[in-house]
């Protein structure tokens, strides 16, 4: 039993006065003296009670299985701190890596999509080219061929607004006498 240092003062002297009060009961005794034997009764029970008051009060006191307790579950408490800590910390680095990685992955999207745009503008502004080639070409062999000119002068028509003068008789009239219409 591990015991502090008052309560080995205590538990020593308790013995002391065991061992003196056996004396004097094994004395008084002997010699028929009852004061002696009263005596030492009384030194033997003083003893005992100081004994046990000393063991009970270090078997209240006594925390140290509370402190072994205490002490492995702040152990404990602190590698979970420490595994929470590290997880974190992974946590971080996975996080930090997926966001490099989806800027990286944006980059080369945004590179690519612009090199399709790149080509298709390129492929556009050809066909564009061609087509306006071969429209040019058409119209230049129609033009050579005289398919756009109308061979009879029936074929040639000309639309005659009359509801539209008919509308606006002031504007003719203005004409007329020599003022400006608009």
């Amino acid at each position: 039993m591990d015991l502090t240092a008052g309560t080995r003062a205590t538990a020593a002297t308790g013995a002391v006065i065991l061992a003196g009060g056996i004396l004097g009961l094994l004395h008084g005794i002997i010699r028929h003296d009852l004061a002696r034997t009263l005596g030492g009764a009384c030194g033997f029970l003083t003893a005992l009670t100081f004994i046990a008051l000393a063991f009970i009060r270090h078997w209240i006191t006594d925390t140290s299985e509370e402190r072994r307790v205490l002490a492995a579950t702040q152990r404990e408490a602190q590698a979970r701190k420490d595994t929470y800590l590290a997880a974190h910390a992974a946590l971080e680095n996975e996080q930090g890596r997926l966001n490099r990685d989806m800027a990286a992955a944006r980059a080369g999207l945004a590179a690519q999509l612009q090199a399709e745009r790149d080509a298709m503008d390129a492929e556009f502004e050809e066909r564009r080219a061609e087509l306006i080639s071969e429209t040019t070409e058409a119209v230049f062999l129609m033009i050579r061929s005289n398919k756009f000119a109308s061979t009879t002068p029936a074929e040639r028509k000309v639309i005659q607004l009359r509801d539209h003068q008919q509308r606006h008789p002031e504007r003719e009239r203005s004409r007329e006498r020599g003022g400006v219409a608009p």
